[in-house]
């Protein structure tokens, strides 16, 4: 969560005379001037900054944007809902970061330092500022860009107009460009160093470089970030910026509580007792919690490479996929197994249930012992990756499948053989997925062409596999929703295929696992728990006639017909499509015009 700009003081104790008293400024605050005299100082002001940028899995009762930390995607069931009115005011629209890192960048010419070292410390400002502005430009499009602090005085400056959105991606791109080249490769443990600052940089502009194509049509400019994100990420991949390597163990990337030695890990945020603290664990371990949707499970491919709608060996089409859970559980993807328990947790059976009956232990240290307090409440201390080689990968292998979209360079199978089948060299009781093979527009597996029936006809095979990769290996990890922004696809979050009136035909995201009743004991009275189960067979409206199955049911994780109706999507309809991008507060709009100038509205909105 940002925090509010800190205003830095000294403990040192007061002491003058009466006769200089208003001469001189008190020797308890550090002033502006007095501030900007070292190194270590400036360093003090950029490291309050990663705060802001760093999330992490936040503070005290929070996991920042981990696991349920978006309300809206299709990666779990949840009661999220479009945004209905146009308010006052809105929390993300300040330039209080941009001022907070202009600031730096201005005041580092004051500082005696080596060109190099100053030349450090900008490139670590403007890769904040290139952070921000990605933030701003990503909820709003066209915002105002500002490099250097403003004069409150200047209403010029403090009333300027929205720059294009194409604008804002060039300054990024620039700020970028200047911080991957003279960040230093490193600078200290827990500090920023060059290969962070390219990681970061890959992931932003693949993200503008899909908006622009699938939501501009602005093919130059997406040509432009692509190439650059693509080349960000190789030169974390081939080893120019340090040495990293993917951890067989997917799971101990985001449950362990010292990151320092893992070798997949660039940048993480450390946790310490009595220090900072999280809740992430816990929510995973003894808690209820929002559960994976039915769609995020079959995402997840069989172990021979193939969907499972595709695949032989799961044979999906002998029961529709209607099987017990640790049937479904085994012989697929090993992160699946590294992600999810291996048994179902049912509300009103289990206390630590799920929402979908499938639980999420991603995040929960397996060997933490039962009696060890940072795994209770908000005193976990497990560190969180804030950017990994796996991450890295996934972005490098879109961008580059994507770049031959628009003009650019051609995917090659190299370029899967450095990413992808570089991944799938993880296992999980011996077992790994086999590499895949470029094969015109399509990936193949041990000669048999990927072909999912569950693909969107609207996406190429190629590109659906890229993003099915994509969207497993950062499973709950905060980057879904972003994900369906920049591809134009929150139709994906529609919570019924046909009507909301009658859920003849849920989407998958609105359930959970398969409930086979046989397995439970007759004591169980599913009638009377708060579990509501749906049947394709027979299918009933759970929110008004529940019946229980007699033989069993999807776990229902949306049930009431309101949320779901917060969850519809018509294409092409303004209140829908406006939700692409967030509003501009009234309240700024009303400021600006009783200056005189016109600040515009989003469109929709």
């Amino acid at each position: 969560m940002k925090r509010l700009f800190l205003i830095l003081t000294l403990t040192t104790l007061f002491a003058t005379s009466c006769s200089d008293f208003l001469d001189k400024p008190p020797l308890s605050t550090l002033t502006d001037d007095g501030f900007w005299v070292s190194e270590s100082n400036v360093r003090l002001y950029a490291q309050n900054c990663y705060t802001d940028y760093f999330t992490g899995y936040g503070s005290g009762f929070t996991w920042g944007k981990f696991f349920s930390g978006e309300t809206m995607n299709d990666d779990f069931t949840t009661l999220g809902a479009w945004t209905k009115t146009t308010a006052a005011t809105n929390g993300s629209w300040t330039f209080t970061y941009v001022r907070k890192v202009n600031i730096l960048i201005d005041r580092l010419e004051r500082v005696q330092m080596a060109d190099a070292a100053k030349n450090h410390w900008r490139g670590i400002a403007r890769m904040f500022r290139a952070l921000e502005y990605s933030d701003l430009a990503q909820k709003f499009g066209d915002v105002p860009w500002y490099e250097t602090p403003l004069d409150i005085a200047d209403n010029a400056a403090l009333y300027k107009k929205r720059d294009p959105l194409a604008t804002i991606v060039q300054k990024i791109i620039e700020d970028f460009e200047f911080a991957a080249t003279n960040v230093r490769l490193t600078d200290g443990a827990l500090q920023v160093n060059r290969a962070t600052v390219l990681g970061l940089m890959a992931d932003r502009l693949l993200y503008f470089g899909t908006y622009l194509k699938y939501n501009q049509n602005n093919t130059a400019l997406a040509k432009t970030c692509l190439e650059k994100s693509k080349w960000a990420a190789g030169q974390i991949i081939d080893g120019a910026v340090g040495t990293y390597a993917i951890e067989n163990n997917y799971r101990a990337i985001f449950s362990s509580k010292d990151l320092a030695s893992n070798k997949e890990v660039i940048f993480f945020r450390q946790y310490e007792t009595a220090m900072t603290t999280h809740a992430l664990m816990s929510y995973n371990n003894r808690e209820p919690q929002t559960g994976m949707s039915k769609d995020a499970f079959e995402s997840y491919l069989s172990i021979d490479g193939l969907p499972i709608k595709q695949s032989p060996l799961f044979n999906y089409a002998s029961d529709n996929g209607k099987r017990r859970f640790k049937i479904a559980y085994q012989n697929r993807d090993p992160r699946l197994n590294y992600t999810v328990v291996d048994s179902l947790r049912i509300n009103g059976i289990h206390a630590a249930y799920s929402t979908s009956g499938i639980c999420i232990w991603k995040f929960l240290d397996a060997a933490a012992d039962p009696g060890d307090l940072t795994s209770l409440s908000s005193v976990n201390v497990t560190d969180a990756p804030i950017m990994r080689l796996g991450e890295v990968m996934v972005n490098y292998i879109e961008a580059a499948v994507e770049l031959g979209t628009v003009g650019g360079l051609a995917v090659t199978q190299a370029d899967f053989d450095k990413s992808i089948n570089r991944l799938r060299a993880r296992s999980f009781n011996g077992k790994r997925l086999p590499n895949v093979t470029l094969a015109g527009n399509s990936l193949s597996v041990n000669g048999v062409i990927m072909d999912d029936p569950d693909r969107d006809p609207s996406v190429s095979p190629l590109i659906w596999e890229v993003r099915r990769e994509r969207r497993i290996e950062t499973m709950m990890e905060g980057k879904r929703n972003n994900d369906l922004r920049r591809w134009k696809k929150f139709e994906y979050l529609k919570a019924d295929k046909t009507s909301v009136n009658s859920f003849a035909n849920p989407s998958n995201l609105c359930l959970g696992a398969w409930v086979d009743i046989a397995e439970y004991p007759s004591s169980v009275k599913w009638s009377s728990i708060t579990t509501k189960l749906w049947n394709p067979a027979s299918p009933k409206n759970p929110t008004t006639s529940y019946v229980a199955p007699t033989t069993g049911g999807y776990i229902f994780g949306i049930w009431s017909i309101t949320s779901a109706q917060n969850r519809d999507w018509i294409s092409g309809d303004p209140f829908y499509e406006r939700q692409y991008l967030s509003w501009i507060p009234l309240g700024q709009i009303k400021l600006y015009l009783d200056q005189g100038v016109e600040l515009t509205q989003n469109p929709g909105w």
